[in-house]
This record gives structure tokens, sequence and C-alpha cells, in this order.
């Protein structure tokens, strides 16, 4: 899956996500502090509620009842209007969907607004995402903005790829993790929402992201169907390679070649649970759980 599968429907609860207290705990010390950045580089893998966690911390910013820390109150003014998607002080900039990159001109209008007179009394807020599909032009166009940051305003920088992003915009931005949960609390997480315990293998073919497994869940049980079908025909002989190849491409085609990256190399040699791995149980593998997990790649090793 290329962006985060995570956009905010319209009044849902304002909640963290069971795994965001590591990022949250980060921020609200930095708040307390008196030391919360003007431009927050917000990075993860896609599935694990990035833009969630933005429009969270948004609508803490925003608040006018809540205490300690940055959880909104969700009772107040500020609160309804976050939860209706209708804040006049927060501004989304994402990707057209008839362009592959997001331009100058729509980066710079996003600067103005951010530097406008706040609507509220508050907080000014802006979400660029996914930021690493902005051109070099829009991003040179922020450093600015990030340089002079006008007085309580935030400039939230969603991304799965920080290498796309210009090393000085990095560089004024305080960088802030969304990670996977751990395999689980992915899957409790994932019982809860569903009504009943998920298969491991759902959480291996969204790469351990509770949102997108969450997402693929209503299919899964077909896609397993039919690619087990094509494997045991493709090893059981009774098919080629050119007829598996014609019957898996099509629409969701990505999702397939997903499905068949997290079974392992041949026939019953099925690549170890997401759990296992989690857990540092890794035939053939001397490295430590976090390194296959941090370098994005959990691989079965067979030699």
């Amino acid at each position: 899956m290329a962006e985060d599968t995570t956009s905010v429907p319209v009044n849902v609860p304002l909640e963290w996500l069971p795994w965001h207290d590591g990022a949250q705990s980060r921020l609200e010390t930095a708040m307390a502090g008196g030391r919360l950045p003007h431009g927050l580089l917000l990075h993860g893998p896609d599935g694990v509620g990035k833009e969630l966690f933005a429009t969270v911390l948004a609508a803490g910013l925003f608040c006018s009842g809540r205490r300690d820390g940055l959880t909104p109150c969700g009772a107040c003014p500020e609160c309804s209007l976050s939860k209706a998607a209708s804040h006049s002080d927060l501004h989304w900039l994402r990707r057209p969907e008839d362009k592959k990159s997001i331009g100058v001109d729509a980066v710079r209008e996003t600067c103005e607004q951010l530097g406008m007179t706040s609507m509220r009394g508050g907080y000014r807020v802006a979400i660029v995402t996914p930021a690493h599909l902005m051109t070099v032009n829009a991003q040179n166009a922020l450093l600015k903005t990030l340089e002079e940051p006008a007085p309580r305003t935030l400039l939230v920088l969603i991304t799965s790829r920080p290498s796309g992003l210009l090393a000085t915009l990095r560089s004024r931005c305080q960088r802030v993790e969304v990670p996977r949960p751990p395999a689980a609390q992915a899957s409790a997480w994932l019982a809860e929402q569903l009504g009943s315990e998920p298969s491991y293998r759902l959480l291996d073919l969204a790469g351990g992201a509770p949102l997108k497994a969450l997402m693929l869940a209503p299919h899964f049980a077909d896609l397993e169907a039919q690619m087990t079908g094509l494997l045991e025909a493709l090893f059981g002989g009774r098919s080629e390679v050119t007829r598996i190849a014609a019957d898996m491409m099509g629409e969701g085609l990505p999702t397939r070649l997903d499905w068949r990256s997290a079974v392992g190399a041949g026939g019953a040699a099925w690549r170890p649970s997401y759990s296992e791995w989690n857990r540092g149980s890794r035939p053939g593998s001397s490295l430590p759980a976090a390194s296959c997990q941090d370098a994005g790649v959990c691989q079965t090793r067979t030699g």
C-alpha cells in the first residue's frame, strides 16, 4: 500500500490509539516544558494511524476544556468542531486526486492560512500528508514558514518516507515516530474492532499495521482462499506459472503480491507469523528482533 490508509472519518471520537502513547507522551512533555515545536515530522509505516494522531493532537491544542496533557476533552465547542472536521484553524493539505504530487502553489496557500489570525483565538495547525509527495519547490516554500514561525502555530508533516524530504526541511522539524505496535497489542486492538480474534495471517498481510489489517479484514477470507488455491494448484502440478500469473493480474494485484510475499518461498514452507517475528523467533536468522523490524524488512532465511 503506497499511502497511509487512516484518513479520519467525520464525527469519530477523538482518541489516541493504544500504541500512540509513546509519541503522545513525548509531545506532552515538550508542551509542559514550553518546548512544543513549530514544525513536527510525524513518521512511521502506513496503517498505524499517523493522520489520526495528528487530528487528535490538533484537537488537543484547540481544546478549551482539557486539563493536563494534550488529550482533548471531547465536550467543549472546540472539540465539537474538531469531531465534525470543521475547525476553522485546522488546515489539511493532501495530494489532489488528479495529481502525482503536492505543488508549490498549494503549499504557499497553506502557509498563508497558517500565518493568518486564529479564527477561534487559539492555535493554528496545518497538516501536510503525505509530505514526501511535495515537489522540491513546494518543500522549499515551507522553509520560510519554519524559519520564521508565527506564534501558536504548528506545521505537521506526515510521511512514511522521511528520506523523501529535503534534509534542510527535516532539520527544522522535530521528528516523532508512530511505530508499529507489538503483535499482541495489535492483535488485541484488531479483535476489539472486529468482534472476534483475527487470524495472525491478517496482521502478517498488513505488515503488522493494525489499521491496514482492519481495512483488509472484510476481504481476507476470500483472498486466503483464492491465493491458497492458486499455490496448491501450482505446487501440486495442476497449473503452470503463466496461468497462475494471469489469474493474479487485475484489480487487487498489489494486495495479492503482498500476500505472496508474506508466505515465504516455496510450497508449504510458510513464513513465520508476524507475532513470531516480533518475539524474535526467526529460523535461520541471528539478527535480534529490533534489527529486522527497524529495517522494515522481514524475510525468512533459508541459507
